[in-house]
């Protein structure tokens, strides 16, 4: 779990630990906007909505024509948090999904160790670039002003959100044979988020942090370049926040 001193990772990946899990089970697919309206119907929970209007996408309590199998955006983590346990599952932890994505052999995106742009929904696969994006204002440049901007307008579901149906990249999946562990959508996971937490964590089932002031998520989105989809990157939000690239999956224990 977590990647070596020396690196190019970040340093809240550090120290790279063999960490020993109890059987779990977790989602093959991200959960899909068809999957959440059942929910919505069945409890009344609000709908996911975006600060922005022209990031959301649902109209009159359900979805957009055409998205049921998309991942669900514009969640926070308490909403995430809530369907789980609606569901009899529960958000995986932080090193759950992190074995989920890249297995026992360490790899650094789902399906090995090369970055390959044709396996994940990414900025790289809307840019078409078998090089990924050289600095932030190369990426920053490419959304706001270049390819990325007009493909926004022309492409995304409504205004800039680029998601597409889960399960889109059979080539990409993990060695669980897990979908959209990179890309598409980035996951909530139960742990709160410590940048610091890998130098005395336990090696048995790590827990996450006792306290903290946002959540951890995983897995990078379709806005993201190829450094947010690796398997060890760590990322975070604030628990009520509901980005347009973040979505999530379930788990429960296997006993």
């Amino acid at each position: 779990m977590g990647s070596p001193l020396g690196s190019d990772a970040f340093p809240d990946e550090a120290p790279q630990r063999l960490v020993y899990l109890s059987a779990f089970l977790i989602d093959r697919y991200e959960i899909t906007n068809d999957d959440y309206l059942r929910f919505v119907q069945a409890t009344g929970h609000r709908v996911p909505e975006n600060p922005k209007p022209a990031s959301t996408l649902w109209e009159e309590g359900k979805p957009l024509q055409g998205i049921g199998n998309h991942p669900v955006v514009n969640v926070s983590w308490n909403d995430a948090f809530a369907y789980c346990r609606w569901s009899g599952k529960r958000l995986p932890t932080e090193a759950e999904w992190e074995k989920a994505a890249r297995g026992t052999d360490g790899r650094r995106f789902p399906w090995g160790n090369d970055w390959d742009h044709r396996k994940a929904n990414s900025a790289s696969y809307w840019a078409g670039r078998t090089v990924d994006f050289q600095s932030g204002a190369d990426w920053e440049a490419f959304w706001i002003k270049g390819e990325g901007a007009k493909l926004s307008k022309e492409r995304g579901i409504k205004s800039e959100v680029l998601t597409l149906p889960v399960g889109s990249f059979p080539d990409g999946v993990s060695p669980y044979g897990l979908f959209d562990m990179a890309g598409n959508v980035a996951e909530w996971v139960q742990d709160w988020h410590d940048p610091n937490y890998y130098r005395s964590a336990p090696l048995v089932d790590p827990p996450g942090s006792t306290r903290g002031a946002v959540k951890g998520m995983r897995g990078g989105s379709w806005l993201k370049p190829y450094m947010s989809l690796r398997t060890a990157d760590r990322d975070w939000g604030v628990m009520d926040s509901r980005p347009s690239g973040t979505g999530f999956r379930c788990a429960k224990d296997a006993y």
